[in-house]
């Protein structure tokens, strides 16, 4: 049940956009408010149901999540409708920028959850990674922001629902081959006696 709720999650995070795109002009706001509740609550619910313990943040995206819907079922506007991408971005820019009070970053919580070892130079490249990427989402939200306000609602889907999402595919491929590279690099260092 989990597996599949998850699944079900992100693909309607992801196809939201264009969800919201072919939908606005049959379905009210109001009703992709409910949608988003539901889908809100039954994820909570779900990793309750399993056991796992809820964090701060999965707590705050919660509550996020349900008063953005009260609000949209509200207001029962298009123009908040579109600004979900907004809250989810800044949403995501706060969780990477208050990781950077914590001894640990979420990048490196994240590499040491898969088992990574972290030495101090990676230690502070995962906290430079953490602060790029809560600038790039910020930056990310602005642009939907201005988009929700100026641009039709097609440019607003195009950008929210497919070259955001490439433009972050493209930084994570270009960040990915970077540290393959700088590891390489380091460890050859290592094996020649440099002083990491």
């Amino acid at each position: 049940m989990k597996p599949l709720l998850s699944l079900i999650l992100v693909l309607v995070s992801i196809a939201y956009p264009l969800l919201v795109y072919l939908g606005i002009q049959h379905i009210s706001p109001a009703l992709f408010a409910l949608v988003l509740a539901v889908l809100a609550l039954a994820k909570f619910s779900a990793a309750r149901r399993q056991g796992q313990a809820q964090t701060h943040a999965e707590l705050g995206l919660l509550l996020v999540a349900l008063a953005y819907s009260l609000a949209l079922l509200i207001a029962n506007s298009e123009l908040l409708l579109k600004l979900y991408p907004v809250l989810i971005s800044l949403c995501m820019a706060l969780f990477f920028a208050l990781s950077l009070r914590a001894p640990e970053s979420l990048i490196e919580r994240l590499a040491r959850l898969a088992g990574e070892t972290i030495t101090p130079r990676a230690k502070a490249y995962t906290r430079v990674l953490t602060a790029i990427w809560a600038v790039l989402l910020v930056g990310n939200a602005l642009v939907a922001l201005y988009l929700a306000f100026f641009a039709s609602l097609k440019s607003w889907a195009l950008y929210s629902g497919l070259l955001s999402y490439v433009f972050f595919a493209v930084f994570f491929a270009l960040e990915y081959s970077y540290r393959r590279y700088y590891i390489h690099k380091y460890r050859d260092q290592a094996a020649g006696n440099t002083e990491l």
